[in-house]
């Protein structure tokens, strides 16, 4: 068995980082954590759709949001219900009803009752059960898909991003 050892010069890549100023730093890095986030969406969305029949606006429901402030990112589901705004995370049911499917598809739904209604001259409803959701866990599914190839995945991301935006401002 021969014992091979791997030398890597970066002197280049640091002499590139030092001629970018700090603003063109943050906006390589942040470049690089995106386009990371994006493949960890798609990694979401496709476990998504093996698990549950999906359609547009579910698969919009996955986000992936870049932190301003510090480095890094997040990869998560959520609804979003703002007025004049598309509604992304829910689904139509038959009756006509948004239902915020993500969430409950995540998480899974406890069994749910309903009450029995009695009225004095009126024959009420007796209570019956509503179901549950079955929990089908996409997310944590894709958490442990791609814990260990992210940070490989990010290094290079983030010396590709350097190296071009060194090129776009004019470094060597």
């Amino acid at each position: 068995m021969s014992n091979a050892t791997l030398t890597y010069n970066d002197d280049n890549l640091q002499r590139l980082f030092a001629e970018l100023d700090v603003k063109k730093r943050v906006k390589a890095f942040r470049g690089a954590f995106r386009r990371e986030a994006n493949n960890v969406r798609k990694t979401a969305i496709n476990n998504l759709r093996g698990s549950i029949r999906t359609d547009k606006d579910l698969e919009k429901g996955v986000r992936a949001k870049v932190f301003k402030r510090a480095a890094g990112f997040r990869v998560t589901i959520g609804t979003t219900m703002r007025k004049g705004a598309a509604q992304y995370g829910y689904h139509k049911n038959r009756r006509g009803l948004l239902k915020p499917i993500l969430i409950w598809a995540e998480g899974g739904t406890e069994l749910r009752h309903t009450k029995t209604r009695t009225r004095v001259f009126a024959r009420g409803r007796k209570g019956h059960s509503t179901g549950r959701m079955k929990r089908y866990g996409f997310m944590r599914q894709t958490s442990e898909q791609v814990q260990g190839t992210v940070t490989n995945d990010l290094h290079n991301e983030v010396i590709n991003n350097v190296i071009k935006t060194a090129k776009k401002y004019g470094c060597k």
